[in-house]
């Protein structure tokens, strides 16, 4: 099994053992945590639940002093995103610049993959981190009202199918 697909494989671990608000106890919500990874990953997952956060705003009880910190967190995680992406794209240009050199070191190809594989990691390390940043902003109450209400703010509280993401039209019945 590669580096990558222990990496990733651990990602799925984690996606699966942290809280997913209104899903926490469901097959449904496991599958929807692996799929949104397959689509975006834990990155798209992180930006999301900033924005729901801060949308619903009013529905949690978030005082003006809270949002200001899940904005300013928002930011910080969506700088830190930027230079993540960066800095995988320059490590796997060099691994790309090194597997194709016929002439360049099995121990430099390696060194590379592991830098390139290290990176990914970080980045999602930094998502993970955010996460917790933002669930340390909101009371327990908080916390549990964000979790019970999760699915009809995003309308899953609606029939199977009836889910849409945010700039799709809703499906035809």
């Amino acid at each position: 099994m590669s580096m990558y697909s222990r990496l990733a494989a651990l990602g799925v671990a984690v996606l699966l053992w942290l809280p997913v608000p209104g899903h926490a106890d469901s097959k449904e919500g496991m599958s929807k945590g692996l799929h949104s990874q397959q689509e975006g990953g834990l990155h798209q997952y992180v930006s999301h639940s900033f924005q729901s956060l801060i949308h619903h705003a009013k529905d949690l009880g978030l005082s003006d002093e809270q949002v200001t910190k899940l904005k300013t967190l928002m930011g910080d995680y969506e700088k830190a995103k930027i230079r993540g992406e960066a800095d995988i794209k320059l490590a796997e240009v060099d691994v790309q610049t090194l597997a194709h050199d016929d002439k360049a070191d099995m121990a430099a190809i390696e060194n590379a993959i592991r830098k390139s594989e290290a990176v990914h990691a970080n980045l999602r390390i930094e998502g993970i981190k955010a996460l917790r940043a933002a669930k340390a902003v909101l009371t327990p109450e908080q916390q549990q009202k964000w979790r019970a209400s999760r699915g009809s703010m995003h309308g899953e509280g609606k029939g199977k199918g009836d889910y849409k993401e945010p700039g799709q039209q809703p499906p035809k019945k």
